[in-house]
């Protein structure tokens, strides 16, 4: 811990590259004190009149911004916000449980007592609470937002609401005041700064925006996500007139920018200090300056980082629009997490603080790497070279980008596959895109692998071993769900989630996107040619996620390694479709990456959502969907000879003999199997140790006792496991849809068998 006030960290609590849970005295939050919640109430104190006047466009870059939070905001001002001690608690639970997943905020240097936490917006006598740039105080908003998500980690649902509303209100009395005192200096000129963007755009608004665009996706209720959706376009626009896309020098930022959050116990002394006590408080020492140098330098970095992590989130979950495009970014990757979480300028310097600038990988050069990997496979593979050679070449092409730069680049990865469908122009998506997209991307994701290997703290374990936090397992199931959607476009189906229709999703589900079974020729302006080089040279698919280099983990290979891809692909049974073959090749994927999750205990039935992030419930919510989606399509073709598959008894080494299924199916069955038996266990153990109304419910969701195949199995257990995820509210509604869902799949499969084809 940092001595003599050089670090506070006033929650003394356990960073990002700590897996140590513990609970924290009132103490350790210290910094929110009565005084800042006064300081918060006086703030949201709407002035007479203000929701009653035209308001012209804002100016300093930050558009629309003011009249999107104007129009959705409601919180009621009358309402009192939670006492000082729960606001404690709640942002105890942010930096707990949240940052670890999202590292933006600098906890080291976060102080409730700086002059933007503890500033009204206006003064007593009703003016504007002018600084040298513009608007002082709002950064309360800031500690609402935290606030509110941290309330959703303690279970104080109505409070997080209240503080959510609570944020909204007050993001909007900032941009108005700032609006106002924009147009003040633009007639009076008085202040040059104004006119510049970053001066006029402080850091904490738009990490406070984040996460109230954040919450509002999260929170399960369609209205607020509707105008979180708007939000999020508004907050990219923030982002891009902060100039957090591209690189700014500290000595280039506003002395505004340099100072925020550094609290009263940095800068406040009396009135007339003694000059060496002044010296120290306000000039100071080198080391000191450096660090907090680079850390503003890094925090606008890992802002516009979590900003993009949001948008790619956004993309895979609901097929929206990249709002932050992987071309925008001209950054290089965060800095470690152990760096960052340096708690003093000599913790910083030991850890090498001062050369990290030095040492950046840039985003867009990494993503390059990893994009032209398949390039450099057809290379080495058609070009004898010697061990010399062959190392000089790998060791060039090595990646090793920080922990939450994996992260990044993985979501990166999917813009790439989510722009890459687009190009399909309308047309049918023929079976030699599909093959040749899978053939330039796969090839990226497993270099995308090695870089993940390469860093000896990475581990998929929760907690994780070795003490570097849970953010290098957070990156793992955004690795399966790219594999599964190299060979299933769930694009509309996320469209119908987003609207909330599930018979839409089951419907788009059981159609998939048609593909061409001929090959024809495709006019080269359409396909990417950065993908046709590669549509031939198919030969290498990934065991599982064992690969990732985790030592002692028995997992099973999948069994098409055992058969060269392009082998199987000639393989073709009698009534078996492309799309039924594109289908498995996705549900072996989402097999392993769920039976993964099952054998290292990261899953909903052991941990409570406070331990997994969102991405895991999305990417258990998807690789269930595609598991019976393939299993019901199997269905719908042997029903009429085999009966209903998960009721009847079936002989699968006949079924197999007769060419009804291949081997590959028999064994991607028995894996179904081995997770419905497990997640029976699971959930029998949860009976045999809960007194609760809700036993009979688990009771009566237990795969055994399910009735309509294999399929509706699937999707109901997973609805289980998913109703348990009690942190973010849209589990629930991904529970309430595979409900909906595996009715459609037992009426379809219990149609099949009793068919007489």
């Amino acid at each position: 811990m940092a001595t003599n006030g050089d670090s506070p960290n006033p929650f003394n609590l356990p960073f990002a590259n700590s897996a140590l849970r513990t609970h924290h005295s009132s103490s350790s939050t210290d910094t929110f004190t009565d005084s800042t919640r006064q300081a918060l109430l006086a703030s949201m104190a709407q002035p007479t009149g203000f929701n009653h006047r035209k308001y012209s466009q804002p100016a300093s870059g930050m558009l629309h911004c003011r009249d999107l939070f104007l129009r959705s905001s409601s919180f009621n001002s009358s309402s009192p916000l939670p006492s000082t001690s729960d606001m404690q608690r709640y942002i105890s639970a942010y930096i707990t449980y949240f940052h670890p997943h999202m590292p933006f905020l600098h906890i080291p240097t976060l102080d409730f007592q700086a002059p933007e936490y503890t500033n009204n917006l206006r003064t007593p006598s009703g003016h504007l609470n002018l600084s040298s740039t513009g608007v002082a105080g709002g950064g309360g908003c800031l500690i609402l937002s935290m606030a509110a998500i941290g309330a959703l980690y303690e279970y104080d649902t109505a409070a997080s609401k209240d503080l959510f509303e609570a944020a909204k209100k007050m993001i909007q009395l900032y941009l108005e005041e700032r609006r106002k005192a924009d147009m003040s200096a633009a007639f009076s000129r008085a202040n040059s700064a104004r006119d510049n963007s970053v001066h006029n755009t402080p850091l904490w608004l738009v990490q406070a925006m984040l996460l109230n665009v954040i919450y509002g996706h999260t929170c399960g209720d369609k209205t607020s996500a509707d105008i979180a959706s708007t939000h999020c376009a508004a907050l990219v626009s923030l982002a891009r007139a902060a100039e957090l896309t591209h690189h700014l020098d500290a000595r280039d930022l506003p002395q505004d920018y340099l100072k925020a959050g550094l609290g009263s116990r940095d800068s406040s002394q009396d009135a007339s200090p003694d000059p060496e006590t002044w010296a120290s408080s306000m000039g100071p020492p080198r080391e000191r300056k450096d660090w907090l140098d680079w850390k503003i330098v890094e925090e606008r970095k890992r802002t516009l980082y979590a900003i993009f992590t949001l948008s790619c989130f956004l993309v895979s979950a609901y097929n929206h629009a990249p709002a932050l495009t992987n071309s925008e970014i001209r950054l290089d990757l965060p800095c470690e997490e152990d760096l960052w979480a340096a708690e003093s300028p000599q913790a910083w310097r030991k850890k090498g603080g001062p050369l990290a600038s030095q040492k950046g990988l840039s985003f867009p050069s990494a993503l390059t790497t990893l994009l032209t990997a398949s390039q450099r496979e057809q290379s080495q593979s058609q070009t004898p070279t010697s061990n010399n050679t062959t190392s000089e070449d790998s060791s060039n092409n090595d990646l090793k980008p920080s922990t939450f730069g994996c992260l990044v680049l993985i979501y990166a990865l999917h813009n790439y596959i989510w722009e890459t469908r687009q190009r399909h122009m309308g047309r049918q998506w023929t079976a030699r895109e599909t093959d040749a997209m899978q053939a330039h991307i796969e090839p990226a994701l497993r270099a995308w692998q090695a870089a993940w290997a390469s860093n000896p703290v990475h581990s998929l374990e929760r907690p994780n071993p070795f003490g570097a936090g849970p953010l290098s397992a957070d990156s793992i199931p955004l690795l399966d769900l790219a594999y599964v959607r190299l060979f299933v476009n769930l694009g509309r189906c996320k469209e119908a989630f987003w609207q909330r229709d599930w018979n839409a999703m089951s419907d788009e589900l059981a159609r998939g996107t048609d593909i061409v079974n001929h090959v024809e020729e495709i006019p080269p302006d359409v396909l990417d040619p950065s993908i046709t080089e590669s549509v031939f040279h198919m030969d290498n698919r990934r065991d599982s996620v064992a690969d990732l280099g985790v030592a002692d983990l028995a997992i099973s290979k999948t069994p098409t390694q055992e058969h060269p891809m392009q082998t199987l692909m000639g393989v073709h049974r009698p009534g078996q479709s492309k799309r039924e073959r594109h289908l498995r090749k996705a549900a072996f994927y989402a097999a392993d990456s769920i039976s993964m999750s099952d054998r290292l205990g990261n899953t909903f039935a052991e941990f409570t959502c406070r331990d997994l992030p969102i991405q895991c419930a999305m990417c258990t919510f998807d690789c269930a969907q595609v598991l019976a989606e393939w299993i019901t399509t199997v269905q719908e073709r042997v029903g009429p000879y085999l009966g209903l598959l998960g009721r009847d008894e079936v002989d699968l080494v006949q079924a197999s003999r007769v060419m009804l299924l291949e081997e590959e199916d028999c064994k991607l069955l028995e894996k179904i199997k081995e997770i419905l038996a497990s997640v029976e266990t699971k959930m029998q153990a949860e009976v045999q140790t809960s007194a609760t109304v809700s036993t009979l419910s688990v009771l009566q969701r237990l795969p055994s006792v399910v009735e309509g195949g294999y399929g509706c199995k699937i999707l109901i257990a997973t609805a289980s496991l998913l109703d348990r995820a009690a942190v973010w509210p849209v589990t629930k509604l991904m529970a309430r849809s595979l409900e909906a869902q595996a009715m459609r799949l037992k009426e379809r499969a219990e149609n099949s068998a009793m068919r007489t084809d």
